[in-house]
C-alpha cells in the first residue's frame, strides 16, 4: 500500500476516520508518520497535516489577503484564493489525502449533455448584448423597442435556465 503523503513509499493503516458518513483510512510510511505525528504530541488529523508540517513556518503570512499560517492552522480556513500559493507545502498533503490528487476536477451535472452546454455558453454573449440594447432603448424612451427586445431576452433566457431546447 502506498503512503497517502508521499505516494511513494510501502505504508500501513495508520487512522480511520469517519466524515460525511464515509470511514477515510490514512495510511503512513514510516518517515511521514514520524513528521506528522511527532512523539509527545496528538491531536486530530487536520492539525497532524497542517499543524506538525513545519512548526518553524508558522509567521509565513498570504501577501493579499494577510492570513498567517498560524490562522491557518487554528481555523481551517483560508482567507483567499492566493493562499493556496502561499501556503502551497503545507497544504499539499491535505489535500493530497482529502481529494486523493491535487487538482480538483469536480462533477458533471446528471445529464449532462456537453453539446448543450457549449449551446447555452453561446448564448451568453446574445444575453449580454440584449440587455444592452435594452437599457439603451429604454434611455432612448422606445417603448415598442423595449418590450421587443425584452421578449428575445425572455426567449433567451428560458433557453439557458429553463432547459429549453436550442
Amino acid at each position: 500500500m502506498l503512503c497517502t503523503v508521499c505516494g511513494s513509499e510501502n505504508a500501513r493503516k495508520f487512522l480511520r476516520k469517519t466524515a460525511d458518513g464515509r470511514e477515510l483510512t490514512l495510511t503512513l510510511c514510516k518517515n511521514c508518520y514520524a513528521r506528522l505525528y511527532p512523539a509527545q504530541e496528538s491531536g486530530d488529523l487536520f492539525t497532524a497535516f497542517v499543524g506538525n508540517a513545519q512548526r518553524g513556518a508558522s509567521d509565513k503570512a498570504c501577501r493579499s489577503c494577510g492570513t498567517t499560517l498560524a490562522d491557518f492552522r487554528r481555523t481551517g480556513l483560508l482567507g483567499c484564493a492566493d493562499c493556496y500559493a502561499a501556503f502551497r507545502e503545507e497544504l499539499v498533503p491535505t489535500l493530497r489525502f482529502v481529494q486523493g490528487k491535487l487538482s480538483h476536477t469536480g462533477k458533471s451535472p446528471s445529464g449532462f449533455n456537453e453539446t448543450h452546454y457549449d449551446a447555452v455558453l453561446g448564448l451568453i454573449p446574445e444575453q449580454a448584448e440584449l440587455r444592452q440594447r435594452i437599457e439603451e432603448a429604454e434611455h432612448a424612451r422606445d417603448e415598442a423597442e423595449v418590450n421587443r427586445l425584452k421578449a428575445l431576452l425572455e426567449a433567451v433566457n428560458r433557453k439557458i435556465y429553463g432547459g429549453e431546447a436550442i
